[in-house]
């Protein structure tokens, strides 16, 4: 697997994965804007996109990722973690957060096995389904 930015070159494929995971393309305006601000990474088997994640630093100055997203078929083979892993290691700030759903167990087992702690969490996002907040201290 290789992980690295995305270029505009990936915009089509990164589209692909993320209509073919939440049913529609509504994130095309956001995800190429990530793309050209190059907060955005690419996974890739084969040479083919098979995950994308993208991050910032707006989350009160701090480094978030805000979305991690895999093709079902490349999940549970190490897509999610080295995506997460990538930003980590490239994180701009002493503070790495991201989220996900309570109901999404798979994304908190995946962040509680890279050492991420739960922080916090939000309602009102996902009605009935609150968002569990995780932080990481980065040295």
């Amino acid at each position: 697997m290789i992980i690295e930015k995305a270029t505009s070159l990936d915009l089509e494929g990164i589209c692909q994965i993320d209509s073919s995971v939440i049913g529609n393309d509504s994130r095309k305006e956001y995800l190429s804007e990530a793309i050209e601000k190059e907060t955005c990474i690419i996974a890739r088997m084969d040479g083919k996109p098979v995950g994308f994640a993208v991050f910032d630093t707006s989350f009160y100055d701090n480094c978030f990722i805000w979305l991690v997203i895999v093709l079902p078929q490349f999940r549970r083979k190490g897509t999610a973690s080295g995506l997460i892993q990538y930003v980590e290691k490239n994180c701009p700030t002493s503070k790495l957060f991201t989220s996900t759903n309570e109901s999404n167990v798979t994304m908190q087992k995946v962040c509680e096995s890279l050492g991420f702690v739960r922080s916090g969490v939000i309602e009102n996002l996902d009605e009935g389904d609150p968002e569990w907040v995780y932080f990481k201290p980065i040295s």
